[in-house]
């Protein structure tokens, strides 16, 4: 029963209790004038009774309301702490599982890690063996092979342990494809060539990185080198101008395709 109800229903027995006393008094009343005083004495004291009473159940009533309303919000209070340990609950149990899930890509990781380590040192004792390889080969580079790749040659030459291993790594794979690529075609290129004690202007024919031809543009010099230990050795052979100057052209556009033979420096003939 709602409080307000269980409060006016304890008021509403009071005054009837209140009314049914004091008509009992004043039935009593018509008795003689003697009797009179004690019964208005415990009328009064009736009507003070019956006040005091109805106030002590009103009182109760507040109270029993009060304690209905904060029951109530108690169990509320109540609810939403259910609902918010079962949250902290699920929050725990999603933070255990994603503790574990990072733990197993630590894991993950720390091999990785390994691995990439074991990787980056077969990698730069790869490199490092690959330097050490075209260190003496330097020299057998042609100069217009060198203008290529001279930064990294001289990376190279110059073995800085300091230097990053991706740059060590991207001038190494450099100058291997600059000479794959040198060694697979016929390059015509300018220099300047001592002979007879004199500089003199010459144009080359290299063939890859084994042979080279070359002739003045008075056609008056020529010859054919091969790579060495410390460079192109060159020999004078003013035989091959003619050959030299017409294979020349033929390479450079300058003249229509025909065969050109020309020596070898083991002393077997080629044919262009």
């Amino acid at each position: 029963m709602p409080p307000t109800r269980f409060i006016q229903r304890e008021i509403l027995a009071g005054i009837f209790l209140f009314v049914a006393s004091f008509s009992s008094v004043e039935a009593q009343e018509s008795s003689s004038p003697d009797e009179k005083a004690p019964i208005r004495n415990d009328a009064a004291l009736l009507q003070k009774k019956t006040f005091e009473w109805i106030e002590t159940r009103r009182l109760i009533g507040e109270e029993a309301a009060a304690w209905t309303e904060e029951k109530a919000t108690l169990g509320e209070l109540n609810a939403i702490r259910k609902k918010e340990t079962g949250q902290l609950g699920e929050f725990i149990q999603a933070a255990g599982a994603r503790v574990d899930e990072l733990a197993g890509k630590k894991g993950a990781l720390a091999e990785e890690s390994v691995a990439l380590k074991s990787w980056r040192s077969q990698l730069e004792s790869e490199i490092s063996s690959l330097e050490t390889e075209l260190k003496p080969l330097i020299p057998r580079f042609p100069p217009i092979l060198r203008e290529k790749m001279e930064e990294s040659l001289l990376r190279i030459e110059s073995s800085e342990r300091d230097t990053p291993l991706q740059n060590r790594a991207r001038d190494v794979l450099l100058v291997l494809q600059a000479c794959l690529e040198f060694q697979n075609a016929v390059t015509v290129a300018s220099e300047v060539h001592e002979i007879d004690g004199q500089r003199h202007e010459v144009e080359v024919l290299y063939l890859g990185l084994n042979q080279a031809w070359y002739v003045d543009p008075s056609d008056r010099f020529s010859g054919l080198g091969i790579p060495g230990a410390e460079g192109w050795v060159w020999k004078e052979d003013n035989r091959l101008a003619s050959s030299v100057r017409s294979a020349i052209e033929v390479q450079t556009r300058r003249a229509v395709p025909t065969f050109v033979e020309l020596p070898l420096a083991n002393g077997k003939e080629a044919t262009k």
